[in-house]
């Protein structure tokens, strides 16, 4: 199956590579940068990401338009200071992609430690999905 992997960016250069390495198995990079200050944006591109520059319009505006440049009928959202594990890598690419969308665990952390208390663990989202089925509203993406 055919996913772009999307990200929004604004002044991430120490989080961004680590973050696109972890996506060499998808089809497309796409990044949407806020117009940072340091060099995301070349970092980006110099990973093959399409790179569009944007004005900040709020979360649920740059992760649509985000997921608009994307070409593939799937969408894997990460966001710049994320990164797919080994293991995730594995379960999205054995997936038969019969659902709409699937849920990602997501782990946080706090000064460099897993935070698996106050509601922190797990951390379900959908991540993943078909690209015409999506649309994010309001400013509480992460809710």
């Amino acid at each position: 199956m055919e996913i772009s992997a999307v990200i929004i960016t604004i002044n991430e250069e120490k989080n961004l590579p680590r973050a696109l390495k972890s996506l060499d198995f998808v089809d497309e990079v796409v990044v949407v940068d806020a117009f940072s200050r340091d060099r995301t944006a070349e970092i980006a591109e110099s990973f093959g990401a399409r790179v569009f520059r944007r004005e900040w319009e709020g979360y649920a505006s740059q992760r649509n338009f985000a997921m608009e440049k994307a070409t593939h009928p799937w969408v894997l959202f990460l966001d710049a200071d994320e990164e797919v594990s080994q293991e995730l890598r594995e379960e999205i690419i054995s997936l038969d992609f019969s659902a709409d969308g699937y849920l990602i665990r997501r782990e946080s952390f706090f000064a460099g430690k897993p935070m698996h208390c106050c509601g922190w663990w797990p951390d379900w989202g959908i991540r993943l999905f078909r690209k015409e089925k999506a649309r994010w509203e309001g400013e509480l993406v992460h809710l």
